[in-house]
């Protein structure tokens, strides 16, 4: 284990000074071992030959933890008690924080902290952590696929008055998913373009909207946090949630937000440009942090 945060989450009162909280930190708060995070069990309901369902649930663990500093105890209590407070106010996921460890991120809370030892020398201590979303996620590097404007040569004239042209460029680009099934993305379609469309092996990810010059649309396919969203240029963000093609839902073929299949696949598209980046989940952090 290289890193292990906790990050305040959107509803935390803004006098909490403190936005992130490292929990390997030597000469403050310092988790030692994580057994405890990487512990899970697949809630399955069993079918007459398999199973019919099979998810991860939240769940609640302990992570023992020492501390040098108790000003930095006190900090972190703060903010930890605004999060819950918050969620609970809220009813929304989205205000609680976020706990990473090497780069694999779950949406929780501290909602526990249990002493087991005070000074003189450094306190020990209980973290009783609630992981919300049941599983982990990791952002894979962006993948990026250009504009016709940023690419030229792809729509070449014969330079003979001919009554046909040849076709356009084959940009022979594809989508890379290295994980062994499908995983969620996040896509971001930049403007100008008028309903775009990307097909990526058989589905068709498809927005019935106008994009402006210098604002985009980000669509997160998460389960738990699906959203699309237009940024315009000035910044502000509008809820375009509605634009999504749905066709006939999940491996329909025109489905916004299918799984980005295993593998190498071909990606279709005219014009814009975007990025696309796959999301890892896993039940656990990798057992190489």
């Amino acid at each position: 284990m290289q890193s292990m945060t906790y990050r305040r989450g959107g509803g935390s009162s803004r006098a909490v000074s403190a936005s992130v909280v490292d929990l390997i930190d030597p000469a403050g708060l310092m988790v030692k071992r994580i057994e405890s995070l990487r512990t899970h069990a697949w809630e399955v309901e069993l079918a007459a030959h398999g199973i019919d369902s099979a998810s991860l649930n939240a769940s609640s663990v302990q992570l023992e933890a020492t501390c040098a500093d108790l000003n930095v105890l006190d900090v972190a209590s703060e903010l930890f008690d605004a999060d819950v407070k918050a969620v609970a106010s809220s009813r929304s996921k989205d205000d609680a924080g976020l706990l990473t460890v090497d780069g694999w991120s779950q949406t929780a809370l501290i909602t526990g902290i249990e002493p087991s030892y005070d000074p003189p020398g450094p306190a020990k201590y209980a973290l009783t952590v609630a992981l919300l979303d049941g599983l982990w996620h990791k952002r894979d590097d962006v993948q990026h696929f250009w504009s016709d404007a940023l690419q030229p040569g792809l729509d070449l004239d014969y330079p003979h008055d001919y009554p046909h042209d040849y076709m356009p460029t084959t940009r022979n680009a594809s989508v890379v998913n290295d994980a062994v099934s499908p995983m969620p993305f996040e896509l971001v379609v930049y403007g100008p373009v008028s309903q775009p469309a990307i097909i990526i092996g058989v589905n068709r990810y498809e927005l019935h909207m106008d994009i402006p010059s210098g604002s985009y649309v980000t669509v997160n396919s998460v389960e738990g946090q699906r959203s699309i969203v237009m940024t315009a240029e000035n910044g502000d963000t509008t809820n375009v949630f509605d634009k999504g093609e749905r066709g006939s839902g999940i491996n329909g073929g025109s489905y916004i937000f299918q799984p980005l299949p295993a593998g190498k696949h071909q990606v279709q598209w005219n014009g814009f440009g975007f990025d696309l980046t796959v999301i890892q989940e896993r039940s656990t952090p990798s057992w190489w942090t």
